[in-house]
């Protein structure tokens, strides 16, 4: 690993510091092209798309939601109809930005998006007209109250035959694609700036690729790391003060995708939750001293009324669930017979080495074991490491659907669709807490930890700040706003 992290240090090559000229590199663990078309995006796809194609909002440096192509907005008080009124804008070919335009445009993407991640979300979406030359509509069927987070996502990002709306344009696109601003700058900015052009490049690479541009100078930013990758991040010897972690929200644990023999039952897959001692686990990793377990589906900080459950052990020390554990399982192999090794699919990663290792050990103290394989070979668990796009327990109950997953809740799933259709929001929060519980007792999912996203940039790098949505856009690291 060191070795390899040499090598392309010495291949790097370093760069005079611009604060209007920035370097992105982006870590993608599968193919690294760039394409911001379509809808099953990469994150360095999406982070392009995002930076072209505006939304009728966005997200800033804070993942906050603000205006993009809508100026301002109102929501109905039954919250089934949002109106946007349009800023004066224009395509990046010098058409106008017109509602009737608008509205299409987000129909046939809304349609498109039916085959994305986005799938559940977007048919909640009704109807959308245009209703003046600068004014859009859109109409749900039933209340969502983070539809906001919803439209800002990089996906519901604009184009028009190809061309989008800013806030950055397409101007160079040789080994690396760089980006510039959108408008002309005036004579006026012209004249103060001289030579100094606004861009940003952008690429996607590996991990061990993008930490060691970042080590020799040939890069300033490094997004979407993982955990898998956080022993790249210690052997490259990078300063604490540059590694940022997002506070993210998601989804980071062990999803059946197949229960054979003794992973039938739920009360065994109760056993391997009990088993694993998540604090020992996260504090093998280097450098995340702040990594948090999480023994629930829903995290904490999203908890409504009711929608708290944890599991029945959660109270328990980690000494009491071991001897429970192990007694569960002296029981069950004195009347059954040998218990097959759990089959877990994983990343091909030093950091997934770590975790399966851990988890490995905690499963033999019981009497169970584990064996590794690939993450897209046939497995009975496969890692889940996902972040979610909104803040909402519907979110995270939706992705134990039998939509989602083949071990699933027929019940769960009804009581998620009763809460997904309900107009009162009282009766919505108690629905979803009646799923919640259905699927805790089912063990269908093992959650670990919070997910980790995790960044490289300097300290006071313009237009950068750690956020729960885990996204950075490329126009505020080179201080244009997205509208």
């Amino acid at each position: 690993m060191i070795a390899a992290l040499a090598v392309l240090l010495l291949g790097a090559c370093s760069f005079s510091e611009d604060e209007n000229q920035v370097r992105v590199t982006v870590v993608e663990d599968g193919p690294a092209k760039i394409n911001p078309v379509g809808t099953r995006l990469n994150f360095v796809s999406s982070t392009m798309r995002a930076s072209m194609a505006k939304g009728l909002v966005g997200l800033d440096e804070e993942g906050r939601v603000v205006p993009a192509l809508a100026a301002r907005w109102i929501v109905s008080d039954d919250g089934l109809s949002y109106i946007f009124r349009l800023f004066d804008a224009k395509w990046d070919d010098g058409r106008q930005v017109t509602a009737e335009r608008v509205a299409r445009l987000l129909r046939e993407r809304f349609s498109e998006l039916r085959r994305s991640r986005l799938q559940y979300d977007v048919s909640v979406v009704d109807e959308i007209v245009s209703m003046t030359g600068r004014v859009v509509e859109i109409r749900l069927d039933s209340p969502h109250p983070n539809f906001l987070q919803l439209l800002a996502q990089p996906e519901m990002g604009l184009f028009r035959a190809g061309h989008g709306a800013g806030p950055l344009r397409l101007f160079s696109e040789e080994n690396v694609i760089k980006l510039s601003r959108f408008d002309e700058p005036s004579q006026e900015e012209k004249d103060a700036e001289q030579d100094n052009d606004r861009w940003v490049s952008l690429r996607g690479e590996k991990a061990a690729a993008a930490i060691a541009r970042y080590r020799a100078g040939a890069v300033q930013v490094v997004l979407n790391g993982k955990y898998h990758h956080l022993p790249l991040v210690d052997a490259a010897g990078i300063s604490s003060n540059d590694l940022r972690l997002d506070p993210v929200a998601g989804l980071f644990g062990l999803r059946f995708v197949r229960a054979n023999g003794f992973w039938a039952v739920p009360g065994n897959r109760e056993v391997l939750a009990m088993a694993i001692n998540r604090p020992a686990l996260l504090t093998s990793f280097p450098g995340v001293s702040a990594w948090q377990s999480r023994l629930k589906i829903i995290p904490e900080a999203l908890d409504v009324e009711g929608i708290n459950t944890y599991p029945d052990w959660a109270s328990m020390t980690m000494e009491d669930r071991i001897l429970f554990a192990r007694s569960h399982m002296n029981s069950w192999k004195a009347s059954e017979g040998s218990v097959d090794p759990l089959v877990i699919a994983l990343p091909d990663a030093a950091g997934a080495s770590i975790l399966f290792k851990r988890i490995q050990s905690d499963l033999r103290r019981v009497g169970l074991d584990a064996k590794r394989v690939k993450i897209n070979q046939d497995a009975d668990v496969r890692l889940m490491d996902e972040i979610a796009p909104y803040d909402s327990a519907q979110w995270f109950l939706m992705q134990f659907t039998c939509v989602k997953t083949s071990i699933c809740l027929n019940d769960a799933d009804t009581k998620i669709a009763e809460a997904d259709a309900a107009t009162n929001l009282e009766i919505k929060a108690r629905l979803y807490a009646d799923a919640e519980t259905m699927l805790v007792d089912h063990y269908n999912f093992i959650p670990l930890a919070v997910p980790i996203r995790w960044s490289i940039a300097p300290q006071g790098q313009r237009g950068f700040a750690v956020n729960p949505r885990g996204w950075h856009p490329l126009n505020n690291l080179i201080g244009i706003p997205i509208s």
